[in-house]
């Protein structure tokens, strides 16, 4: 479900991955995640009727994020192979007050755009010291909450729903042209069928 989402709501760019956010494609992600109640086969999970819920997501090479049950509490994702998080995959999870993103090989471009927002919009004081670039080469161990002007390109929201509209209007001129061809077509086969009757 993430990766479609990550589809839809990406663009390539300078063969860049630039990531930019639909509102309406956030509140797909959001019903199509919610339902995540149960651990992940790929994590280990404190028991559900304790308190806090801890997830733990560690140390299994995780190369994309796996649907993380909505009542977590303590979120441990350290030490995997995570380059970027999909625009709304955390936004669910509102009860949420420790994370650890550390030790990932976070590739720091639009990609990153979401996460690096959704950690300076936690005012539970979530901190993301421990996200630090891999790549690219020019920003190699720099922290993701030190990512300024290399994102600037990154805060266009609505560029992303403006290219859906186009596509959708010229997929509904390309399906009107052939729903009218397939009636013409038919009109057609009628009238000489008609003629031939004669």
């Amino acid at each position: 479900m993430e990766d479609h989402a990550r589809n839809l709501c990406n663009i390539t760019a300078e063969n860049e991955w630039r990531m930019v956010t639909c509102q309406g494609l956030l509140i797909f992600l959001f019903l199509e995640t919610s339902y995540a109640s149960s651990c992940p086969d790929v994590c280990t999970c404190s028991p559900s009727n304790s308190q806090p819920l801890k997830v733990d997501c560690s140390f299994r090479e995780l190369e994309t994020l796996p649907l993380i049950p909505n009542s977590t509490q303590e979120l441990y994702l350290q030490h995997n192979n995570l380059e970027s998080i999909p625009a709304g995959a955390f936004d669910y999870l509102q009860g949420l007050n420790v994370i650890n993103l550390s030790s990932n090989p976070w590739h720091c471009d639009c990609g990153l755009w979401y996460l690096k927002n959704w950690m300076e919009d936690q005012a539970g004081g979530l901190h993301s010291s421990g996200v630090k670039c891999s790549s690219p080469p020019s920003l190699r161990q720099k922290p993701m909450s030190e990512l300024t002007n290399e994102l600037t390109s990154c805060s266009s929201p609505t560029k992303c729903c403006f290219d859906f509209l186009y596509i959708d209007a010229f997929l509904l001129v390309l399906v009107t042209v052939w729903f009218s061809f397939l009636i013409g077509s038919f009109m057609m086969v009628k009238k000489i069928k008609f003629i031939m009757k004669i």
